[in-house]
């Protein structure tokens, strides 16, 4: 099954979340939105882990976030991965708990290690998917608009457990559903 690691995060921060997607949803971009239920931080992603192997992921992310503390994170804003020339991703940004949520994606990534799961090459950022751009047809706009709202203020949440979350894809788009929590100190 599709599996990775990720945070969820809480109904107002969602609305504000929502409030973004919105205004840019407006520019008539060629996106792809998230669903709203679908939006979240990605710790790691592990891809296809057969179904013998998945209690194995769970108690190795279990053991990790045991060791690691309950901390606050302020969801505040936003951008484009890889930059506004090309973009690709467009996403809400993590600010204060920014050093925590990568440090937390770290223990949790080399506790998968021995699983035979491989660390990730590119640098970690704390970000979370609000849509995917499929074409450059008005991107012109994008720049603008992220310029209006690029500081907009989500709101902070307290991060205490980790999702273990299974991926179905559909023709609809994926459908995640959590297979397992892990809960911070």
């Amino acid at each position: 099954m599709r599996t990775f690691i990720a945070a969820g995060i809480t109904e107002p921060v969602r609305k504000e979340i929502l409030k973004i997607q919105s205004a840019l949803a407006s520019l008539s971009l060629d996106a792809k939105w998230v669903e709203k239920e679908n939006i979240h931080i990605t710790l790691k992603f592990l891809g296809e882990v057969a179904d013998k192997d998945i209690m194995g992921v769970i108690s190795a992310v279990r053991d990790a976030c045991a060791a690691e503390d309950s901390f606050y994170v302020h969801i505040s804003s936003v951008g484009v991965f890889p930059d506004m020339k090309r973009p690709r991703v467009i996403w809400v940004g993590v600010s204060d708990g920014a050093d925590e949520i990568r440090k937390l994606s770290g223990e949790i990534e080399s506790s998968l290690v021995p699983l035979g799961f491989e660390k990730e090459r590119r640098e970690f950022s704390p970000h979370l998917t609000i849509g995917r751009v499929r074409s450059l047809r008005n991107t012109e706009k994008l720049g603008e608009g992220i310029g209006k709202i690029a500081h907009t203020d989500c709101g902070r949440m307290i991060l205490d457990e980790v999702l273990i979350m299974r991926s179905d894809l559909t023709g609809q788009g994926p459908v995640y559903s959590v297979l397992e929590r892990a809960g911070l100190r």
